[in-house]
């Protein structure tokens, strides 16, 4: 009934439709699958093995489309889905592939991952002095971790729009990287529109990416967000308050146990009992030692008195008795 309602109303009425691909998988049989979403909806796309390589740029995740096709509804699975016959990208979406090629062209993609640095003295974080990420990133970094435990921070503000973000964000890996003092580079920014992002899907800025000795990583927009320099970097989180967590995380992996966990106040006086008991046993004179050994208790100093008053009584008994006996004995005689 469903699948009759839909497809009534919608088979072979063609419209365009845009949105971000999400979940983008290519079966055996050459067809593509993807979501098309925005803020609030998802659908299910599929282009068939004929029409899939067709077109002038590559499918990929997080790209902006229009899609053109009409509706299908699928009864195994209660699913409509747009049978896709056309695609474009949307007036917002960057097509990275020239930049990609001319990354292919000088050996540098795919790069190479460097593993994150054993040490982390101080961070330095590149993004806008107005960006909201900043308050995001703070307030996230402080709660992952003690103020004494967690590295230093150095911000780096850059233009993230416009002609000038690219050169501003590129300088800013440089100067970073060059520094003695930062161990591991992060860059960040808030969401927004795919041309907002568009500067961090340059070939400029990825290369600096690619070619910085230092440890990258990057929280660029929210978690549908994907850009160039996501790809390239050494580890790409979701936002600026995932890149917080991470990189608290890397510091507290290094600080020592002590400083990781603080002993309760009952478990410093147990060890300080405990030390001043060995101290004096080691340092104490022989003799004192072996009668403390023995049993330094005062109700155990009494037990030993009266056992020593209750023999001298007895001795004091046997002999009256042996007096009296002989006295007897002298009388008789």
């Amino acid at each position: 009934m469903i699948r009759s309602i839909v497809e009534a109303e919608t088979l072979e009425q063609f419209f365009w439709v845009g949105g971000r691909i999400d979940r983008y998988f290519k079966s055996d049989l050459g067809h593509v699958y993807f979501d098309l979403v925005d803020d609030k909806t998802r659908i299910r796309c599929m282009i068939r093995e004929a029409l899939a390589g067709g077109f002038p740029f590559e499918l990929r995740n997080h790209l902006d489309v229009d899609v053109y096709g009409d509706v299908r509804f699928y009864e195994d699975r209660a699913e409509a889905q747009i049978n896709v016959t056309d695609l474009r990208l949307s007036g917002d979406a960057v097509d990275t592939a020239p930049a990609v090629d001319r990354l292919r062209a000088q050996g540098l993609y795919p790069p190479d991952k460097r593993m994150p640095p054993s040490r982390i003295r101080r961070i330095g974080i590149i993004t806008s002095r107005s960006s909201r990420a900043i308050g995001d990133f703070e307030s996230a970094y402080q709660s992952s971790g003690e103020r004494n435990v967690l590295a230093p921070v150095e911000w780096k503000y850059v233009i993230l729009e416009g002609e000038r973000a690219i050169e501003s964000i590129v300088d800013a890996i440089l100067a970073l990287a060059k520094s003695r003092e930062i161990d591991l580079i992060a860059i960040i920014r808030g969401g927004g529109r795919s041309k907002n992002l568009a500067v961090f899907d340059s070939f400029e800025v990825a290369e600096a990416v690619i070619r910085s000795r230092t440890f990258i990583v990057t929280g660029i927009g929210h978690h549908k967000d994907n850009t160039l320099a996501d790809d390239v970097a050494d580890y790409a989180a979701s936002t600026p308050t995932a890149v917080a967590h991470y990189l608290a995380k890397l510091r507290l992996r290094e600080a020592p146990a002590k400083a990781m966990t603080a002993p309760r106040r009952t478990e410093y006086r147990t060890a300080a009992r405990s030390s001043q008991r060995e101290y004096a046993s080691r340092n104490a004179p022989a003799q004192m030692v072996d009668s403390v050994s023995q049993d330094p208790s005062p109700a155990a100093n009494w037990s030993r008195a009266t056992k020593a008053l209750i023999g001298i009584l007895l001795i004091l008994a046997v002999g009256s008795v042996a007096f009296l006996i002989a006295l007897l004995i002298a009388e008789m005689q």
